[in-house]
């Protein structure tokens, strides 16, 4: 019985210190709550649609002698941009399209729905696209150009 007191006396002050940190729930009222700051009610910006267009143009595979890589697509691929929103079609054949929203600066992550690895990075600039495809391991450059 000595060891069980002498427990029990050590564990008492650590029981009594965790009930001291008790936090206490408010009770649910109609009066107003605190004032929040100006700044966190500022609104969200909208869609970029500096960049919105339709792009062409070719990928071209990133030489890389560690791996087998697909070879690029022989025919042109597109690009569309709407309301800051961007679709690549990456295969038209079985309607694959990559997605993704364009920032302030023209910068663009698209990427696979289902595959998050398949994506291509680029930027938007002066009438031009360029950025790099990823699928796996294996990279492309891509480069299009604004068709009016």
């Amino acid at each position: 019985m000595p060891a069980a007191r002498r427990l029990l006396a050590l564990l008492a002050p650590c029981l009594l210190a965790a009930c001291v940190n008790e936090t206490v729930i408010p009770q649910a009222t109609d009066a107003p709550g605190p004032a929040r700051p100006a700044a966190a009610a500022a609104p969200a910006a909208g869609p970029v649609t500096a960049y919105d267009g339709r792009y062409a143009g070719t990928i071209t595979l990133n030489p890389d002698r560690t791996r087998a890589c697909p070879a690029a697509p022989r025919e042109q691929r597109e690009i569309t941009v709407r309301q800051g929103r961007a679709s690549f079609l990456i295969v038209p054949q079985t309607r694959q399209t990559l997605n993704g929203v364009v920032g302030p600066a023209g910068d663009v992550r698209m990427a696979d729905t289902l595959d998050r690895t398949i994506a291509t990075t680029g930027a938007f600039a002066e009438g031009r696209f360029l950025g790099e495809h990823r699928n796996g391991l294996c990279s492309y450059a891509v480069s299009m150009t604004k068709q009016e």
